[in-house]
C-alpha cells in the first residue's frame, strides 16, 4: 500500500502539515510490515491520515518527537488515541533540566560568622536545661482558686499542689528563696503539710 496516496478531500487546516503524518505512517509501515500495512488494508487510508493530523495538532513538536521515539517501545502500531497518549507520557518522563546557579559568589567568612553568632545567641534559652520547680504549687494553694476560671480547687488540684510542695523540688523552692519573709511563708506552708500527711498515716496506737 502506498502511504503516500493523496487524499481527495482537501487537507483540513486545523492539522498538522500532511506531509507530517505521511512520514509518521511511513515510517511505522517499515516498522511493523502488513502488521501496520492490515490494519487499514480495507479502510479509508486518506480519512484516517485526516484524523490523525487533526488529532495530533495539540502536541508540541518535542512531544510528537518523543512520541516517534518510544515507538520502538511497542510490539504492535498503535492506534490514534494510544500514539496520542504515548506522546503525552513520553513528554512527562522528561526532566526538565536544573537551572545552573548564577551568583557563584563565595560568601564573606565574617559574615557568616556574625550571622552564626546572632543565631546562636538566640537559641541559648532553649538550650539551657531548667530545673523542676514546685512554684507554682504554692501559688495556687495561696491563691486558693484556679487562676484562670477562679473557680474553687478541687481535691485533686490540692492533692496534686501539696504532692510538688513535699517532694525534694517544693523542699527547694523554700531554700532558694531570697525574701526572709516569704521564705518564712512558704516553709510554714510546706511544714503545714508534710505535718498534715504525718497525722494522717499516724498508727492509733500512737496517738496520744
Amino acid at each position: 500500500m502506498d502511504m503516500q496516496s493523496s487524499s481527495v478531500e482537501t487537507w483540513p487546516a486545523d492539522a498538522v502539515p500532511q506531509s507530517w503524518v505521511n512520514a509518521l505512517f511511513t515510517k511505522m509501515a517499515r516498522m511493523w510490515g502488513n502488521t501496520f500495512l492490515d490494519k487499514w488494508r480495507d479502510g479509508d487510508l486518506d480519512g484516517v491520515k485526516i484524523e490523525w493530523g487533526k488529532g495530533l495538532r495539540k502536541l508540541s513538536s518535542t512531544e510528537l518527537k518523543s512520541g516517534v521515539d518510544a515507538l520502538l517501545t511497542l510490539k504492535f502500531p498503535p492506534s490514534l488515541p494510544e500514539f496520542y497518549g504515548l506522546c503525552k507520557q513520553m513528554r512527562l518522563h522528561e526532566m526538565p533540566a536544573a537551572p545552573a546557579l548564577s551568583d557563584q559568589t563565595k560568601a564573606d567568612p565574617r559574615v557568616v560568622e556574625a550571622n552564626l553568632a546572632r543565631m546562636r545567641e538566640a537559641m541559648a534559652p532553649l538550650l539551657v536545661p531548667r530545673e523542676p520547680s514546685a512554684r507554682w504549687a504554692y501559688d495556687l494553694l495561696m491563691r486558693g482558686e484556679s487562676k484562670y476560671l477562679g473557680k474553687p480547687l478541687t481535691y485533686e488540684t490540692i492533692r496534686c499542689a501539696s504532692d510538688a510542695i513535699t517532694s525534694g523540688a517544693g523542699r527547694k523552692v523554700v531554700e532558694d528563696c531570697i525574701d526572709e519573709f516569704e521564705r518564712e511563708n512558704l516553709r510554714t506552708i510546706r511544714d503545714a503539710i508534710v505535718e498534715g500527711r504525718r497525722s494522717a498515716f499516724q498508727p492509733l496506737w500512737d496517738t496520744p
